[in-house]
């Protein structure tokens, strides 16, 4: 049996096709002639790997503002750089899967690679769906130490339900084959499910994923809106927090191209794994940037300041001074989702926090803190007040 090339195909010891393979065509020279013949794998390893480093970027800046807080790592960062590492893993998948063919058309597919290929796709399809629901959990155990009460408990269940949903997702891959090993050795004797199987459920936990990201990014308002702050400042906090509907939209995107999988030429699924990755990638942004938020406020908390001189009396005659106001608002729970609330009573954010005990916002506040720092020209020192 040979491709439209005339290059024999890889069989079975029988001479029989193994069924993971797609049926060839019979074409003429001048039907092949027309058929495109691009290829798409430089594209997909260009794609990937930029939206692995974009993501890295923004989780190396979260991780640089815990370290900036003097805050050890918790476990939403600890899911987070997992998920990025998968990311990083299923990237690395993909480029090695360029290098044996993948992204060309089926007709221009070196065949003798097919035995090659299955394994390394069943992994990068098993570590996008674990890093696209690591990076989603990431954003709700956050959510899981602001809240109580019904958005508590709704918070828990899309985690445990979306892992669920997902997780099967990653695990029948590797058991929709009788016996499993044909799930990637094809030449292995046994069945497997039908195709449409596992496509089916794809797009229902892809669907379900969708909806859990839009979820999440909804509920941070409920929680904030109670808080004793400018609505100005709600705004820009539940913003922030609600980035996840980005990741919900590209799952959307994703979720209506996993059809695809049915098609004969994988080179159709390229832009899936494309949207695949988008997703993860949005995920992580969306979870990091609350906290970089916080970066961007302090900076410019520091830049508010005004200074006057101030000329005293004393023992040792007239000297001057010169006296550094510098004002900045207090800490509010406008940034909670940078701090651990309830690990101690260190928290910025103490007007949530009392004694380990989480107190109503509406109850207690801390209107400014304001800094004095007295500088004396002609004895070089300062003293903070």
């Amino acid at each position: 049996m040979a491709d439209a090339n005339g290059v024999p195909l890889t069989t079975q010891e029988d001479g029989t096709k193994p069924d993971q393979f797609a049926t060839p065509i019979a074409l003429t020279p001048e039907e092949y002639a027309a058929l495109p013949h691009d290829n798409a794998g430089p594209k997909l390893v260009a794609c990937v790997w930029t939206l692995t480093t974009v993501a890295s970027a923004f989780l190396v800046l979260r991780l640089y503002c815990r370290l900036l807080k003097r805050q050890s790592l918790w476990w939403d960062d600890i899911f987070l750089i997992g998920a990025l590492l998968c990311l990083a893993a299923e990237s690395s998948l993909m480029s090695y899967m360029a290098t044996l063919g993948y992204g060309k058309h089926i007709w221009d597919f070196p065949m003798e690679n097919m035995q090659y290929l299955l394994l390394p796709m069943n992994l990068s399809g098993t570590l996008s769906v674990t890093a696209a629901v690591w990076s989603k959990t990431s954003f709700g155990i956050t959510l899981l130490h602001l809240t109580d009460g019904w958005i508590k408990k709704i918070t828990w269940f899309c985690i445990i339900s979306m892992n669920i949903a997902m997780g099967l997702s990653a695990l029948f891959p590797w058991v929709s084959c009788t016996p499993v090993q044909k799930a990637w050795d094809m030449f292995v004797e046994g069945t497997c499910w039908a195709p449409h199987v596992l496509v089916h459920y794809n797009i229902f936990s892809g669907a379900y994923s969708a909806f859990m990201d839009l979820t999440l990014a909804m509920l941070p308002w409920k929680f904030l809106w109670g808080l004793q702050m400018k609505n100005s400042e709600k705004i820009g906090v539940g913003v922030a927090m609600s980035m996840g509907v980005f990741a919900g939209i590209t799952a959307i995107i994703k979720t209506s191209m996993v059809s695809v999988m049915l098609s004969q030429d994988f080179a159709d699924a390229i832009d899936l794994w494309i949207w695949s990755n988008a997703e993860i990638s949005a995920s992580i942004i969306a979870a990091s940037i609350p906290m970089l938020r916080v970066l961007v406020r302090d900076a410019k908390s520091s830049r508010q300041y005004h200074s006057g001189y101030v000329k005293e009396t004393g023992l040792s005659g007239n000297r001057s001074r010169m006296v550094t106001i510098s004002s900045r608002p207090a800490p509010t729970c406008s940034d909670v989702e940078l701090h651990r609330l309830g690990d101690d009573d260190q928290s910025d954010c103490g007007i949530l926090v009392q004694n380990g005990q989480k107190v109503n916002p509406s109850k207690v506040g801390i209107v400014q803190v304001t800094d004095f720092t007295v500088k004396y020209d002609h004895e070089k020192v300062s003293q903070k007040v």
